[in-house]
């Protein structure tokens, strides 16, 4: 407990009490701690609020990278254009797998297949149609 000064008497009185005994002036000052509770409140709620704006910035860029509107080849185009790489037919691939993805600085087309012993593996620009890059590995 610490002495403080009256705001109209000037004289020396608790910091807890809300009333001096003196002059009877009515201390309207808000208790330090209840000063520190709300700002922390407060530092909570604008900390969640960031999350959550933060939150919603990233679903819209991924809305954004992965929405067919943006003029991407279709997922078929995009298979298509490995097979005709490769030079063969649908018919002669197993394990296909195609996924829409955000690598070298573009959206891709991640196509994965197996054919003749090997798997392969396209990287194909989901708007040019350009092989990005390919591979293959014995299976």
């Amino acid at each position: 407990m610490a002495l403080i000064k009256c705001r109209e008497c000037g004289k020396k009185i608790s910091d807890k009490t809300n009333i001096c005994p003196n002059c009877g002036y009515k201390n309207k000052s808000v208790s330090k701690l209840i000063i520190i509770i709300l700002s922390v409140i407060i530092v909570i709620l604008l900390f969640l609020l960031s999350i959550l704006y933060i939150k919603d910035e990233l679903n819209d860029e991924r809305e954004d990278k992965y929405n067919i509107d943006n003029n991407y080849i279709t997922n078929n185009d995009a298979l298509d254009i490995a097979l005709k790489d490769l030079n063969v037919n649908i018919d002669d691939i197993y394990d296909l797998s195609s996924e829409l993805e955000s690598k070298f600085g573009k959206t891709v087309y991640d196509i994965d297949f197996k054919y003749n012993r090997f798997e392969y593996e396209y990287y194909i620009d989901a708007k040019s149609g350009e092989i990005i890059k390919s591979f293959r590995q014995l299976d």
